[in-house]
């Protein structure tokens, strides 16, 4: 499967962004602390490929540092009118990249999911492997 032009935006519609990207790449799930408050699922895409459509004057940012690290890794960006997280920057293993929170595409097919979703313990900073407890009924 190749790129796709995917459109999204947080609940009441204030922020609107596009995305080429390939689903069929698959998506991440992590179980650090935020990721696992927040339910996060993401999919991620090189910097260059997202458009910011709508709202770049309501989104709020939010950087965290977590445990072990310097800096944080990721800056997440919500609507400060509905809350929703729509996706997350930062600096990925092949150069800036965007965490798209999957939930926020619209219309998504997801037939498109199709290889499934890729666990990782974010808990642990351990981004290469699976967690040792099961995260999937979060």
């Amino acid at each position: 499967m190749a790129e796709q032009t995917q459109n999204g935006s947080c609940h009441c519609g204030a922020v609107r962004y596009s995305v080429d990207i390939d689903l069929a790449k698959g998506t991440l799930r992590c179980n650090c602390s935020l990721c696992r408050k927040t339910r996060a699922w993401f999919a991620f895409a090189p910097a260059e490929n997202f458009r910011l459509d709508m709202g770049q004057d309501k989104l709020t940012n939010y950087r965290w540092t977590p445990e072990g690290r310097e800096q944080p890794n990721l800056t997440y960006h919500s609507c400060a009118a509905c809350g929703v997280r729509t996706h997350a920057e930062g600096q990925g293993p092949n150069g800036p990249t965007v965490a798209i929170q999957v939930a926020t595409i619209n219309g998504l097919d997801r037939d498109l999911l199709a290889t499934g979703i890729r666990y990782v313990d974010g808990l642990h900073d351990d981004f290469k492997h699976p967690p040792s407890e099961d995260i999937r009924g979060l």
